[in-house]
């Protein structure tokens, strides 16, 4: 702009202020300059800024000029012509906007503003600086002075869309979960600013809506929630202008924490099965308040008593725990769920050690059952037991094996160690183990202990009688371990040893039956021998031919009722059987003579003829029922026995037999009989002759006996009978079986093979002092029953 136009400016400037005219500048020129935004606050001040640096150096501002929008009136000068900037003079129209506008100039070059009081919205507009210097050229500046609107009150929305309302909290979110919060205003000039805040700091101050929009959002994401924001407020706080203030919305936050402690806070002692343990699990840091489960082995405990206690972050739970020998080694699991916190769950876990009684097996230590004799077994008892067990007891056939050095049984410890088996060796082994818990015994496991055959006992060595071109079955019995695989016989001849065919031979098990018929060939015994898998019998079973004899006649038989209170029962010893099959046979009968006190058992027939037989018993053994015996009546009862060589000679006779009342009135009755007259019980004479009666009897018992006594010994005395009985003074075996282990038969067989091989004088003793002993008891007994037949 040509000089020639501000000099003709500032000549009018002069003239106007002198005159009250203006000099306007043209609404184009107006146009072309920028205009620089400034915002103002409604009801505070707002300032224009004015650059007044002259451009030539040394130059000074001469007019100061403002405009608002089209006015050609300016509405505040200032003129400094006539002295420094700070002396100039101020001019201001004297309307509303005039009285409160003041130009503020600085030391500081170009910090020249406009200040308007308490701006309204009548205030906005575009105002114009104008400056005139002496030098420089004028300069314009154009301010658009706009006021500040805030935005809307701040709208929070969940993830799902849902407005939080206010008093209402945001949530519930869960720890180290996605929390997200969605902070909306609308409106607001300028383009306000929309942060979320915690205790101070900034959380999200990102705007997360175009800028064109006419809603403001931020979306507040926090990727792992922590724990501290649990019951914590949140501000989501909007603003269009620092200087218009804020508008802020708190929100309430409601975290779900999981458990951040579990702990078994109980000392891991030794659990005892017999009794209940008392174990307690405490946890803290979870909202809500946690529940305390307990699992052992992966599973839930049923059916225990727990007790529980709960604060707001604090639960406690004691467990009564009864526990099983198979609970050892298992863990014990404490765990603490939120259950408003899907996933939220903590667990402390130990290992629990049982104290329970040993649990107990027997087993054979490197070898395998059966076991072959004259080995070394060693048996170990198995335990399983906690604490360990510190005792260990062994029994054979349920029976405790002591240590015996001598018979190789040594038990030590869980081992027992047989040296040497034989077999008595074998049988049921058990162990047991105490700790303690308790005692525990093992079942029985069987030691089979496999051995050569041998002769059973009793059948080692046989007489065998023998009839003329008949043929006998002899038995040969065996035991053996495992089972016989062959039998062999051989003949025993004057001519030496001759093999016997097999067609004769029939084996069943471990008995074999020879079918033999005696002829011209000179037998004098035979031989069985036996073979199994573990070898052949060393020992062969002998049989000794002889000729049969008609057997004995049985002994010592007595009469006593029946056990099961119906009838008689009569009972023998047999006696030889002659070398034969023996059977006995008993004979009733029926008397008209009346019983005779006198009387006693007999071989002899003293009676004269009698009747025949009421009726006849047969038996394998001498023992009879006899059940159809008619009370009053007198019967006589013989007894003998009888093989293929004949009967025994003389029989056995029990006279006076009567049944009275169903109770035996024999002269030989063991039994008590009761008095059937109570009158003649109670009568004095009758008891004193009881007193003289007994008192003979007692004499005649002594008398007996020492005629007997003196008969036996007198009789042993023969030459070539009498024997020594042996004592050995050797102790018997652990295992050694006695003969009561064995059957009847085995009683009689190997009494007949005694008496054989080391003569009758001991035997005949002993039955005739039984004998004796039996009649005097029997007298005592019929004499004290039957006082009225004195």
């Amino acid at each position: 702009m040509p000089q020639s136009y501000y000099s003709g400016c500032n000549l009018l400037v002069v003239f106007v202020v002198l005159n009250g005219a203006w000099c306007l500048d043209t609404k184009e020129f107006q146009k072309t300059l920028p205009a620089r935004l400034v915002w103002g606050v409604p009801g505070k001040d707002a300032e224009l800024p004015c650059d007044i640096t002259p451009a030539l150096p040394n130059d000074n501002v001469t007019m100061i000029f403002w405009f608002k929008d089209n006015q050609g009136m300016p509405l505040y000068s200032l003129d400094a012509r006539h002295g420094p900037i700070s002396k100039a003079s101020h001019l201001a129209m004297s309307d509303d906007l005039g009285s409160r506008s003041y130009f503020i100039t600085e030391d500081e070059s170009g910090k020249a503003r406009l200040r308007i009081q308490n701006v309204n919205v009548n205030d906005e507009g575009l105002f114009r600086c104008r400056v005139d210097f002496v030098n420089s050229p004028t300069r314009n500046y154009q301010v658009n002075l706009t006021l500040v609107a805030q935005p809307s009150a701040p709208r929070v929305f969940d993830a799902e869309g849902r407005e939080i309302k206010i008093g209402h909290s945001a949530g519930p979110f869960l720890e180290d979960r996605e929390l997200f919060l969605s902070c909306q205003v609308t409106g607001g000039r300028p383009k306000p600013s929309l942060v979320w805040w915690f205790n101070g700091t900034i959380l999200d101050s990102v705007i997360d809506s175009s800028r064109d929009s006419y809603t403001t959002v931020n979306q507040l994401v926090i990727t792992s929630t922590p724990r501290y924001l649990k019951g914590a407020q949140i501000k989501c706080i909007a603003s269009s202008s620092e200087a218009a203030g804020y508008i802020s919305r708190e929100i309430p936050l409601t975290v779900f924490l999981k458990p951040n402690k579990v702990k078994i806070v109980s000392p891991n002692d030794l659990l005892s099965i017999s009794k209940s343990q008392n174990i307690r699990c405490e946890t803290s840091g979870s909202y809500p308040p946690a529940k305390l489960t307990w699992l052992l082995d992966g599973r839930a405990i049923r059916n225990a008593v727990v007790t529980e206690e709960e604060t707001e972050s604090f639960t406690g739970s004691i467990l009564s725990l009864n526990v099983a020998p198979d609970d050892d080694g298992k863990d014990l699991v404490c765990r603490a769920d939120n259950p408003r916190f899907p996933g939220g769950h903590a667990e402390d876990r130990r290992q629990i050690h049982v104290a329970y009684p040993p649990r107990v097996s027997v087993e054979l230590v490197g070898t395998q059952n059966p076991v072959r004799e004259t080995t070394d077994v060693t048996l170990r008892c198995k335990t399983s037991a906690t604490p360990p067990a510190d005792s260990y007891s062994w029994y054979h056939n349920s029976h405790l094996i002591p240590h015996n050095t001598t018979a190789g049984i040594l038990p030590e410890g869980d081992r027992l160690f047989l040296k040497n088996v034989k077999e008595s060796f074998a049988g049921y082994y058990a162990c047991s183990a105490k700790n303690i818990e308790g005692e525990t015994y093992s079942s029985p496991m069987d030691l089979i202990v496999q051995f050569e055959p041998r002769c059973k006992k009793g059948y080692e060595a046989m007489r065998v009688g023998a009839l003329p071109l008949e043929t006998l079955a002899v038995q040969c019995h065996v035991d053996s371990v495992p089972e016989v695989s062959r039998f062999s016989w051989t003949y025993n001849t004057s001519k030496g040893v001759l093999p016997v065919h097999g067609g004769k031979i029939e084996s069943r098990g471990d008995v074999s039956i020879l079918r033999f018929t005696p002829g011209s060939d000179d037998v004098e015994s035979l031989s069985c021998w036996a073979s199994n898998s573990v070898g052949r019998q060393q020992r062969p079973c002998l049989f000794f031919i002889t000729p049969a004899e008609a057997p004995e006649s049985p002994k010592s038989c007595l009469v006593r009722n029946a056990t099961n209170g119906e009838g008689l029962e009569v009972s023998c010893i047999a006696g030889k059987d002659g070398g034969l099959h023996q059977s006995f046979i008993l004979e009733v009968f029926d008397v008209s003579a009346p019983a005779d006190p006198q009387a006693g058992v007999t071989t002899l027939s003293d009676q004269g003829d009698l009747p025949p037989p009421k009726y006849r018993v047969l038996g394998e053994r001498p023992l009879f029922y006899l059940h159809n015996l008619q009370p009053g009546k007198d019967y006589q009862v013989s007894v003998y026995a009888e093989n293929a060589k004949g009967k025994s000679h003389p029989p056995v006779i029990l006279p006076n037999v009567r049944i009275d009342n169903q109770l035996t009135s024999l002269f030989f009755n063991n039994e008590d009989v009761p008095s059937s007259n109570p009158a003649a019980e109670a009568s004095p004479s009758s008891v004193n002759l009881t007193v003289i009666v007994v008192s003979l009897a007692a004499a005649a018992v002594v008398l007996i006996v020492s005629i007997i006594s003196v008969a036996a010994i007198l009789a042993c005395r023969r030459p070539g009978v009498v024997r020594m009985r042996r004592r050995s003074s050797k102790p018997p075996e652990e295992f050694d079986l006695s003969e009561a282990g064995f059957g009847e038969g085995f009683h009689r067989r190997s009494a007949q093979y005694r008496a054989s091989m080391y003569g009758e004088c001991e035997e005949r003793i002993s039955r005739m002092i039984e004998g004796t002993h039996s009649k005097d008891k029997r007298l005592f007994s019929y004499l004290t029953a039957r006082p009225r037949l004195q």
